[in-house]
């Protein structure tokens, strides 16, 4: 009777995650080309997840990086280059010029920002104002708007779409007034408010993510 019941709710458990995974649905909601751009091409780029969570940071700067670096283009996440110091995003501008100039002279030309937003689900009047939806023409502008992004402990909960909005920004063109050289949002159909589905989340992003980089030839690969 007891390996009965064991089976039924393992067949449960299955059918539960059936059910989570064939509804989880991606959407490309956008996917912008600075119209100047199109002979550039990078070499190394500093993947940069925009959250005060460092654990959430970890998630997605390794699982971004590893997608990168399994296609041929050099990647570091931004916890795993700067170690400690950068496990609380500075505040201010001033904090991180010294980042930058470190970036710099380890030859990174390009910072990837990548920020994961509730977007249906929770009482809009309840919900923190984010900024996944405005355009950031500087690197600047990004981090500073973005710096308290899930500062509260308010997490994913009770949200069934999430956004997932990662800008290019280049950080050789530094005379240049606007330095966003390409951005996808993507609209993906399923909680995050566990550890393994923010896994999955992220699963379904990357496919995404390396699927428009390579149509795009942004990179320079050793592949």
């Amino acid at each position: 009777m007891r390996a009965h019941h064991k089976l039924s709710f393992i067949s449960s458990i299955t059918l539960l995650l059936l059910i989570t995974f064939s509804c989880s649905t991606t959407k490309v909601v956008s996917d912008w080309r600075k119209p100047d751009s199109k002979q550039m091409k990078f070499h190394k780029v500093l993947v940069l997840a925009m959250s005060q969570k460092t654990d959430l940071r970890e998630q997605v700067e390794n699982k971004l990086t590893k997608t990168l670096q399994e296609n041929g283009i050099s990647a570091n996440g931004s916890l795993a280059f700067f170690g400690k110091e950068m496990e609380t995003l500075p505040k201010t501008m001033d904090d991180w010029l010294p980042y930058i100039q470190q970036l710099k002279q380890e030859n990174f030309d390009s910072v990837l920002i990548t920020k994961i937003v509730g977007q249906e689900g929770k009482d809009a009047k309840n919900a923190i104002v984010r900024y996944y939806n405005e355009f950031f023409g500087s690197f600047k502008e990004d981090i500073m708007k973005n710096k308290d992004l899930y500062s509260e402990d308010e997490g994913f909960k009770d949200y069934y779409v999430h956004r997932v909005a990662s800008n290019l920004y280049c950080i050789c063109e530094q005379n240049q007034e606007e330095d966003l050289i390409w951005k996808l949002n993507v609209d993906i159909k399923q909680a995050f408010d566990s550890d393994y589905l923010v896994k999955e989340g992220l699963r379904l992003f990357s496919k995404e993510l390396i699927k428009e980089l390579k149509e795009q030839d942004l990179f320079v690969t050793n592949k």
